[in-house]
């Protein structure tokens, strides 16, 4: 015992895994004592992965040789490298071992190495220290056994680490070392939450915000390793640069840091994958068998899962609980999981995921939990795979998850393997995306009416794809796929009335659907819809049978009147949930509030049913919400915000370019520019190229009548007129032509008009003053006004007042500064200036309001320009002059002086001047003889 000291305590630890380790030093020098008495002292450190064994094993030895020990130190290896008598070759290579007795021992027999170690031990207390000891050789731990099972007063101590629940190499072996009385064992488990706390607030002096201890307990289990993993990937967050967010605390305490979140990739995910690589292949097996079944991980699934003993997977539970990255038998935390997952081999990755989904599907789970396994493995063989996955696409449709309802779909369409199975999985792949990507839905659609023409469609899969196209407003194609439904034998009930349901989607309204005889059995197949030629689509008069059950959905409901259709709207908003099936049906009653004049009450729906739109995350639910939108401002005259609707609607929608319901925001915009005067922007929207199908969709009826309306204000008559009766002759087929939907007569008859066509302008609009919706305002006053244009100059009058009247109640501004337009002028040409000046500046204001250039333009010529004559509108320079100046302008243009003017008017000369210092200054000029020659001879026929 002399010149040993085995008081000497350990070094403060710097490194994280030596903290909370006192009990642990404090029976190491107890050993250290025992044995520099002549006692042989045997110690076993267990823990879990990253939990220091290793450190302390390094802090032991250094205490050791501060005590006056020899110190030896070895090391197991894995199995692979593993040699027979390699850990005693590691101590015998130790450069601490004196040379003399390295040279000695080494052609000896392993006895003699016992004897050489005893030896070095008599002259000074020895201690050998062995990590990972369960990976070490069983030949020199016999050897090393035997020397301190028959060498009990030899001072020597053997110090080993192991991995806590690690199976021993040589289980016989373990069980003698168990037996021994020199035998102890020392647990280094992982941190306490005031072993967190006093290495949070130790590291956290360097950090701007230190993170909560209890978060960082959780997260990591109290394990050195991965704890100082998080608080480094916290200080890089804590960076002076990067936003830290804070989260609540009590009142008048100040906010603490939010807490550090690992990411995959970090240096916490790295320290899991370090941790795993580390143990045995058997651990890391369970680790990813339970990151792999998730939150469906049980006790009784993992064995089966893996294929082994269920001692082994409780082993290695036992050892991922001991090292901190689960706790009851599930991982603490996601990117734990994750860095499990990944420290699989992906082929093993895969087959354990597919075990997983037969094991989960036999024992009844959840569709979207067996699900997860399949699309994790993407592998789906057996109709029972595909069956789940369509049923998990159900599931996750119900809760708002597209992308997994699309992923799932995805795979059972490329799984099945039953060839007339496919098309019904595909119409429930186009009906997700619907929520998601217009023009993908679109596309599939596409394809389905492809195969439905080739006749693979069967009947229950047509009835499955006609309320799709419907809904994507593709009626030529819904109705094509209606007429095969009505000649096939099995499938006449769908046809019957009122048995289809899209049939009658609004409330107190039904609408037949067209039957054909029986015995009338024709090849569909030969016979296409609609003739496959550029521009809108041929009309079939004999089958205008009106109101077709394809086109209900579009349709006007009530019983002829603006408040009828406005009561069903509203009943169905009230009444339906937001869903894929409604979301075309609400949209369509918000339009229908908006045509009725219910500008309001449709707008507050638009932004209720975008909210819910917007926060279920549906981006094509929002884009048909954005064109309601936009179609609500455009008849509001409101041309910026419809414009502006209409690009967001199409932002929505990634590939627009190629998609059917892009024709309808396009139109949108095209109708905005046009009345905005900014015809380069309408030339390019319409140079932008569109499908076919758009044509034989209701979106191309919108479109055909902006792209009308385009070539109205570039004077290209012949091209408009063609436009607005192509879309007239498709309303009618559809039985969609009802003015309040689609006014095309009144488009029709505006370029007859300017054509000097009268006599077919008239007719136009006598059949749509006589149509049963002709008590809408905005559709009688629009008709009006047209018909005023060829009416007498007493009758036209009438007409123009009774006109603006209409149009004033419908809400429509910019059609109302029409009417208001064209009454001044009338007025004018009446000789009555100053009710002509007063409605053709209110005209022009509130096409100025409404951002319709092109009309103030038409109004009201540029303010510079000098007097274009005594025509009405070229001559209305003087529109902008209130009643008061327009009497003195016109008493002055006829040669009155101020004094004269103001003796008539029975005003002072100082009011006068200042009605003139005004007239001049609007009027841009600065002398009397510059008036306008046409108040010249306004005063002339009033004197």
């Amino acid at each position: 015992m002399q010149g040993v000291s085995c008081l000497h305590p350990p070094r403060k630890p710097e490194d994280l895994t030596l903290v909370d380790r006192e009990t642990q030093f404090r029976a190491l020098r107890l050993a250290l004592t025992e044995c520099a008495s002549g006692t042989v002292k045997l110690l076993v450190a267990e823990g879990g992965m990253g939990c220091g064994k290793s450190t302390f094993l390094g802090e032991a030895l250094r205490t050791a040789a501060a005590s006056g020990f020899a110190v030896l130190r070895a090391a197991g290896l894995p199995a692979d490298h593993r040699q027979p008598l390699g850990v005693l070759q590691q101590l015998l290579n130790d450069p601490a071992l004196p040379g003399a007795t390295r040279t000695a021992v080494r052609p000896m027999p392993v006895h003699h190495v016992r004897g050489a170690l005893e030896r070095l031990a008599a002259g000074a207390p020895l201690a050998i220290g062995i990590d990972d000891v369960q990976d070490a050789d069983p030949e020199s731990l016999h050897c090393l056994m035997h020397l301190t099972r028959h060498s009990p007063a030899s001072r020597i101590l053997l110090l080993c680490t192991a991995l806590a629940c690690s199976p021993a190499a040589d289980p016989v072996l373990e069980a003698e070392l168990m037996r021994q009385t020199a035998f102890e064992r020392i647990t280094l488990d992982c941190l306490s939450l005031d072993g967190v706390t006093g290495l949070v607030s130790d590291r956290g002096m360097r950090l701007t915000a230190p993170p909560p201890a209890d978060y960082c307990l959780t997260v990591t289990g109290g394990n050195p390793l991965l704890l100082r993993a998080l608080l480094e990937e916290h200080s890089e967050s804590d960076a002076p640069s990067a936003p830290r967010p804070v989260e609540p605390s009590a009142p008048h305490s100040p906010p603490r840091a939010a807490p550090p979140r690992p990411v995959v990739g970090g240096r916490f995910y790295q320290s899991v994958l370090a941790c795993l690589s580390r143990t045995e292949a058997a651990i890391r097996q369970t680790a990813g068998a339970l990151a792999v079944l998730g939150g469906a991980a049980r006790a009784d699934l993992l064995p089966q899962l893996l294929g082994a003993s269920p001692a082994s997977v409780t082993r290695g539970l036992r050892a991922l609980e001991a090292t901190g990255l689960t706790t009851s038998g599930r991982f603490r935390h996601p990117v734990a999981e994750a860095a499990a997952l990944d420290a699989l081999d992906p082929s093993r990755r895969a087959h354990l995921h597919r075990r997983a989904a037969a094991l989960l599907h036999h024992d009844g789970a959840a569709p979207r939990d067996v699900a997860r396994h399949l699309l994790a493995a993407r592998h789906a063989a057996g109709p029972w795979a595909v069956s789940v996955l369509r049923d998990a696409a159900e599931q996750s449709l119900a809760q708002d998850d597209v992308a997994s309802a699309v992923s799932c779909l995805e795979l059972a369409y490329g799984a099945c393997v039953r060839e007339r199975e496919r098309p019904e999985i595909r119409i429930r792949l186009a009906a997700a995306f619907g929520r998601t990507n217009i023009a993908v839905a679109e596309e599939h659609l596409a394809d389905l009416v492809a195969t439905l023409r080739e006749g693979e469609l069967t009947v229950h899969q047509t009835a499955l794809l006609v309320p799709l196209l419907v809904n994507h407003g593709r009626l030529g194609e819904a109705r094509e796929a209606m007429d095969r439904l009505s000649v096939a034998d099995d499938a006449r009930g769908l046809c019957a009335d009122g048995a289809f349901p899209m049939a009658a989607p609004w409330p107190s309204t039904a609408h037949p659907a067209a039957r054909r005889d029986p015995g009338t059995r024709r090849d569909l197949a030969d016979k296409p819809f609609l003739p496959r030629q550029s521009g809108a689509p041929q009309a079939r008069p004999e089958d205008a049978r009106g109101q077709q059950p394809t086109a209900a959905l579009w349709a006007l409901p009530g019983n002829g009147t603006s408040e009828s259709a406005a009561h069903a709207a509203e009943q169905v908003l009230q009444s339906s949930p937001l869903t894929d099936s409604t979301l075309v049906l609400l949209a369509n009653a918000v339009r229908i509030l908006a045509r009725t004049g219910r500008y309001d009450t449709a707008d507050i729906w638009c932004h209720r049913l975008l909210g819910e739109a917007t926060r279920r995350r549906c981006p094509g639910w929002q884009a048909h919400l954005l064109a309601v939108r936009a179609e609500l401002s455009l008849c509001r005259g409101l041309l910026a915000d419809a414009k502006e609707c209409a690009q967001r609607a199409l932002a929505h929608v990634p590939g627009h370019s190629r998609s059917v319901f892009a024709g309808g925001p396009l139109a949108c915009q095209v109708l905005a520019c046009t009345a905005m005067g900014r015809y380069d922007e309408a030339t390019q929207l319409l140079n932008h190229p569109v499908p076919e199908a758009l044509f034989h969709s209701v979106y191309g009826l919108g479109y055909l009548r902006a792209r009308g309306h385009f070539h109205l204000a570039m004077n290209r008559l012949p091209a408009a007129v063609r436009d607005f009766l192509s879309a007239g002759r498709v309303a009618r087929e559809w039985g969609l032509d009802h003015p309040v939907l689609l006014p095309w007569r009144t488009d029709a008859a505006e370029a007859f008009l300017r054509l000097g066509e009268t006599k077919r302008a008239d007719q136009l609009l006598t059949e749509q003053l006589v149509s049963p919706y002709s008590g809408n305002p905005y559709v009688r006053g629009t008709a009006l006004r047209l018909r005023a244009q060829t009416a007498a100059p007493v009758e036209r009058l009438r007409l123009l007042s009774e006109a603006v009247s209409d149009l004033q109640s419908s809400g429509d501004r910019l059609a109302l500064a029409r009417a208001l337009a064209d009454l001044g002028a009338a007025y004018h040409s009446r000789n009555e200036p100053v009710r002509a000046s007063a409605t053709v500046r209110r005209a022009w204001q509130l096409a100025k309001e409404c951002g319709a250039q092109a009309l103030c333009d038409s109004i009201l010529p540029s303010r510079g320009t000098k007097d274009r004559g005594p025509d009405g509108r070229a001559a209305a320079t003087e529109a902008l002059l209130s009643e008061s100046e327009m009497r003195v302008a016109t008493l002055a243009a006829g040669g009155n002086t101020n004094r004269e003017i103001a003796g008539r008017l029975c005003v002072t000369v100082s009011t006068v001047e200042q009605h003139l210092t005004r007239v001049y200054r609007k009027l841009n000029i600065t002398r009397r003889r510059e008036l306008p020659t046409r108040l010249r001879h306004l005063a002339d026929q009033t004197n």
